[in-house]
């Protein structure tokens, strides 16, 4: 379809048609207002992730972690280290075998609700999407049944069903489903890709947090060594 097509139809179009395609308008611009955000925040995050990943290296102390996470202190990993090291500088110096479980467990909790917070950062905006998804192709078939039922009311008004009767009635109501699906969509399409960025980032972000576990045990380790052999 044309754009003028399309012009000349909003032209002509009835009060139910410009209900419906009005809305679907002012939903569209937050579909796409939350796709840009997403985009941006999401593209952030993966090279984020890349840095980290290349940053860290293999079997990282965590003094080396505590290193990098203030040249990177902006990022998901770096509010997990920060959190953890909140909760590590609380606990005593004094390490023993029976407190080592004990021990990184509280740094573990730390890190978990954490890893919540950004689940929850990550998760704006989907609901949104996600309603936009389910409602776009409802009401663009509200539409199209208010303007079908106008059309049939001029057909028994004017006692006529010839196509120039017919047509721009029925032309009305398919614009309806017409904005709704141009909603629907994109809504859908990054609803999807969003859940599935934030399942892969979930799932980094837990392996980095027991990595961060890691870390804090083989420290402790090394302490109780160290002091054994005193």
């Amino acid at each position: 379809m044309h754009d003028s097509a399309l012009l000349d139809i909003l032209s002509r179009a009835g009060i139910s048609t410009w209900v419906t395609v009005g809305t679907m308008i002012l939903l569209s611009v937050g579909v796409w207002a939350i796709l840009l955000q997403k985009w941006l925040g999401n593209r952030r995050k993966r090279k984020s992730f890349a840095d980290w990943e290349i940053a860290m290296g293999l079997r990282p102390s965590l003094q080396d972690i505590a290193r990098i996470a203030k040249s990177m202190p902006d990022t998901p990993m770096g509010r997990i280290v920060e959190s953890a090291s909140q909760e590590i500088s609380g606990l005593s110096e004094f390490v023993t075998y029976d407190s080592l479980d004990a021990r990184s467990d509280l740094v573990t909790e730390s890190i978990d609700r954490t890893v919540d917070a950004e689940k929850s950062l990550n998760e704006r905006g989907l609901t949104y999407l996600a309603f936009c998804t389910a409602t776009g192709p409802l009401m663009g078939l509200l539409g199209t049944v208010w303007g079908i039922m106008d059309t049939f009311y001029q057909i028994g008004k004017m006692g006529s069903a010839n196509i120039t009767v017919v047509a721009p009635g029925v032309a009305q109501a398919l614009m309806a489903v017409f904005s709704g699906l141009v909603v629907a969509i994109p809504a859908s399409l990054g609803y999807n890709a969003s859940a599935g960025f934030n399942r892969r980032a979930e799932s980094e972000l837990y392996t980095f947090g027991s990595e961060v576990v890691s870390a804090f045990k083989r420290g402790d380790l090394a302490a109780l060594e160290h002091a054994s052999r005193k």
